[in-house]
């Protein structure tokens, strides 16, 4: 009995082939290989010449090989069909246009499955993987485009989750990033009131306002807002969520409202890092760190 897989494709010849080369250049698999059609439809069969009869070692052993030749199938599926599959989605069930699919896919897609994230690369490919398997248990000829049509569902089902989840990312990414275009319109439609502000941000969340002969404002730039100012202070320090967005915007705004030729933020927690970060992002080259100097002895 010839133990053999037949593989056939319409638009990944080259793929397959030099797969199925490394499979047995550089896994050791023992195939032969042999091109049963090379037209517009490739058609290869790959014959385990090891095996010959139906003994119970044979038929274990073919196993072993098959899931060799699953895992490249599903390498094949994922490096090539996957991106079309999912430009198809975004297109067409996201109602999206070329420059959001694009940025998708440069994006949050790559993030979401490139180094440092590939776990989710490899739960699809696994789920695939044992997809392949179960057909082959059964069948010897393999279509990849017809199977990934009529097949796969588990797989497909997990990649169309991950779609919705890089567009959920890129979404928030797109409105993070017009609300930071907005804030840096006002800044720049602002007359400076201070040559510099020094920033100081308490462990406990209190702010400390400084301009460059390291004057202490608050009661100037908090003024019109000190009610507001304490009521919110108040309740960031009890930790109430609404509070502390209150907080950070009023914090935001007093900065956009005196627009500082450069503002210097000393040595804050790390619990502050998402405010620091937001005003770096308005702020850009404006901002500098301080890691020590009297004025960071406040943080105590």
């Amino acid at each position: 009995m010839q133990h053999y897989i037949e593989v056939g494709t319409t638009a990944y010849k080259a793929n397959l082939y030099r797969k199925l080369r490394d499979l047995r250049a550089k896994e050791g698999l023992p195939i032969n290989i042999y091109e049963l059609k090379n037209d517009a439809h490739y058609l290869v069969r790959c014959v385990y010449y090891t095996l010959k009869g139906k003994s119970e070692q044979d038929e274990l052993t073919a196993k072993i090989y098959n899931y060799y030749f699953a895992r490249a199938l599903a390498e094949i599926i994922a490096e090539e069909w996957e991106g079309v599959f999912v430009k198809r989605i975004l297109k067409k069930e996201y109602s999206l246009n070329k420059r959001d699919i694009e940025g998708i896919m440069e994006k949050t897609w790559g993030e979401l499955n490139g180094e440092g994230k590939s776990y989710r690369f490899d739960c699809r490919i696994n789920m695939l993987v044992r997809a392949i398997l179960e057909f082959l248990d059964s069948h010897r000829r393999f279509e990849i485009e017809g199977f990934m049509n009529f097949r796969a569902d588990l797989y497909k089902r997990e990649l169309r989750k991950q779609i919705d989840r890089a567009v959920n990312e890129y979404r928030l990414e797109q409105e993070h990033e017009g609300f930071i275009n907005i804030l840096k319109r006002f800044l720049h439609s602002q007359r400076p009131m201070y040559k510099t502000m020094h920033l100081v941000i308490k462990e406990q969340g209190e702010v400390l306002f400084f301009d460059e002969r390291r004057r202490n404002v608050n009661n100037e730039l908090l003024q019109e807002n000190h009610t507001v100012w304490e009521a919110a202070r108040d309740n960031f320090f009890q930790g109430h969520k609404n509070s502390i967005e209150i907080y950070e915007d009023l914090l935001i705004s007093s900065l956009l409202k005196c627009a500082p030729q450069k503002l210097i933020i000393h040595n804050t927690s790390e619990q502050y890092a998402n405010l620091v970060y937001l005003m770096q992002e308005v702020f850009e080259s404006k901002v500098s760190y301080c890691l020590g100097c009297p004025l960071c002895l406040e943080l105590d």
